[in-house]
């Protein structure tokens, strides 16, 4: 064969590899991803199941599962949250671990659970909402109140790409449909009367502390459109009477 044929059949193989090259890299990530998320909705799933049966605390590797984009996510999602009527910063000291002694274990603290019928979600609700928190459910805001207390109940959680993963589904939560927190024994249903899309700098707005009268209420929290996160989805009720 001739050099000068020689090269079109080079430059053909040179491609034909780099796009079956490509394919593998996309489908190696891809499939790695996937076990990934399996691997935490079961765990989640079983976080769940163990904080019905009693179970208060949880250790996890602070480096495992992370989200992306979490690092802009997490209570950059609060920012200032008026709490007594003043702006004070809500710090969150359960949104990283202490590295300081090469420690990577990290203790989850459960504060309950929470379930929405009608999109099939029941999660861990953890006592607090940093970034480790958010990887394995919802999160309670530091300050907000306790469920069925006087108040505003925060609730943070991630808006996964996966369909159903964490609260991926709460933009399909309408008026009327009643979120249940339970924790120590007891239950506390809440029905929704509010969903609304905001832009983070409303936030505050949404989530102050103070009492307002004899009002409980509970405002979940996440991004939105699901995998560009740029407003927040706020879901909003108030506490059913027994």
């Amino acid at each position: 064969m001739s050099s000068s044929r020689k090269a079109p059949v080079f430059i053909l193989f040179f491609w034909i590899t780099a796009v079956i090259a490509i394919f593998g890299f996309v489908l190696f990530h891809q499939t790695r991803k996937e076990s990934g998320e399996n691997a935490r909705e079961e765990q989640i799933g079983r976080m769940a199941e163990e904080i019905r049966e009693g179970s208060e605390s949880f250790l996890v590797n602070v480096d495992s599962l992370p989200v992306s984009g979490e690092e802009d996510e997490v209570p950059g999602y609060a920012g200032r949250a008026l709490v007594n009527g003043s702006d004070d910063l809500v710090t969150d000291a359960s949104s990283g671990a202490d590295r300081s002694s090469g420690n990577s274990a990290y203790t989850l603290t459960s504060y309950g659970t929470i379930s929405i019928p009608s999109i099939d979600l029941e999660l861990p609700v953890w006592d607090g909402a940093g970034i480790v928190e958010l990887r394995y459910g919802a999160g309670r805001m530091p300050l907000s109140c306790d469920a069925g207390c006087t108040g505003n109940l925060v609730i943070f959680g991630h808006r996964m790409r996966r369909y159903g993963s964490i609260f991926n589904r709460l933009d399909e939560v309408t008026m009327g449909d009643s979120v249940t927190i339970s924790r120590s024994g007891s239950s506390h249903t809440y029905i929704v009367d509010q969903v609304v899309t905001i832009d983070p700098s409303e936030i505050s707005r949404y989530i102050r502390m103070e009492e307002e009268g004899d009002a409980c209420r509970i405002t979940l929290i996440t991004c939105t459109p699901v995998g560009v996160g740029t407003q927040r989805l706020l879901v909003i009720g108030h506490l059913q009477k027994s």
